[in-house]
């Protein structure tokens, strides 16, 4: 276990949101809060999955939303209501420990992108270690998209807490598809963003389980950026992440809408040599880039967008006409390419064949 700084935090960030695929909340929001932690005196402090004990009670907080603003109708009844000050992950995190009777030992995050930093805040306000692993290695649109389903763990019992005080502990669902549409649906009454924390796991249980090294490797990432931008940051964090350059280009075209508690859009780019059209659509995360009507990518590889000249990540919401961007495909964590985790997260989740997986990969 060691304590990070607040540049190795900043630098894991960064790579985190690197490798959220336009999605996974927002990178700035995530600063904020990172640079809060250490603002009032607080630090992160960071166990390798190797050191973790089989009596630990590991937990997973985030947050779930959408970043369409609410509906009027739930607006008008949120008014009035007095706002807590605080993350409402910790909120749901403390309901959670209270209703196991359990202390947490240490937090896990769901996944890479902004909401690692909600993770990070929940852990150093609980004064718990933060896991150098996740269940995603990467941004997923779904609370079914973890490594935790495919081994067949449980997501409940699960807590959902609101900014406004309310919260509720789920102590069964169906499946994880349901557990995402109550999760959504509280969120969408709140104001589009809960706190929630789910699949309270065991030591023993999640080191079978989880991903390992997926800070370490967001923090390389993150730094190779950061030392590239005095050269050549995409081509710094494709040397570091063994990544491809998809195209070079400009954003002519973007568009998203609110879907269910999703946000889906399309992305439009014309590369700066072949002027060649792009077409990356997207599920709050990056699902398939296009080359005119050739298929080049599809999840569940990273696809992510990024600026020419600073490397930083693009939130896909925030995809602008006229930004100058380089669209980077990430090799997948290998549980994702199995036949398991393809049938949870491959292409027959947005209505396509897992075989367009393996076409793509001989581009």
């Amino acid at each position: 276990m060691r304590e990070i700084s607040l540049q190795e935090a900043e630098d894991i960030l960064y790579g985190a949101c690197i490798l959220g695929a336009g999605g996974g909340g927002s990178l700035e929001e995530g600063l904020k809060l990172v640079r809060n932690i250490y603002e009032r005196g607080q630090s992160i402090r960071i166990v390798t999955v190797d050191e973790i004990k089989d009596d630990w009670l590991i937990v997973s907080p985030y947050y779930v939303g959408s970043v369409a603003p609410p509906s009027e109708e739930v607006m008008d009844k949120l008014r009035g209501l007095k706002e807590l000050p605080g993350n409402p992950s910790v909120f749901a995190a403390e309901a959670l420990q209270n209703h196991l009777g359990k202390d947490v030992d240490a937090i896990c995050a769901t996944e890479l992108g902004g909401n690692t930093a909600w993770a990070m805040d929940v852990a150093a306000t609980m004064q718990l270690p933060l896991v150098d692993g996740d269940p995603a290695g990467r941004a997923v649109p779904d609370l079914a998209h973890t490594t935790f389903n495919v081994h067949g763990a449980s997501i409940t019992p699960f807590a959902l807490a609101s900014r406004y005080g309310d919260h509720i502990i789920v102590e069964s669902v169906v499946n994880h598809d349901r557990a995402d549409q109550i999760a959504r649906s509280f969120a969408m009454i709140s104001g589009n963003i809960a706190g929630i924390c789910d699949h309270p796991l065991d030591g023993k249980r999640f080191r079978e389980y989880i991903i390992p090294d997926t800070l370490s490797r967001a923090g390389s990432i993150g730094y190779a950026r950061r030392v590239g931008q005095q050269n050549d940051p995409i081509t710094s964090i494709l040397k570091e992440a063994d990544a491809r350059l998809l195209t070079n280009g400009v954003i002519i075209d973007s568009e998203w809408h609110d879907a269910n508690g999703f946000i889906e859009g399309t992305i439009l780019i014309k590369d700066s040599q072949t002027q060649e059209t792009w077409t990356i659509w997207f599920r709050n995360e990056n699902m398939i880039a296009r080359k005119g009507d050739e298929l080049i990518s599809i999840i569940p590889t990273i696809i992510s967008i990024l600026d020419c000249e600073n490397g930083e990540p693009i939130l896909n919401p925030q995809c602008q006409t006229g930004m100058k961007v380089a669209v980077i495909a990430f090799p997948s964590p290998e549980i994702w390419t199995t036949k398991e985790g393809l049938a949870i997260f491959g292409p027959t989740y947005i209505g396509m064949d897992d075989q367009d997986y393996g076409r793509t990969l001989k581009k």
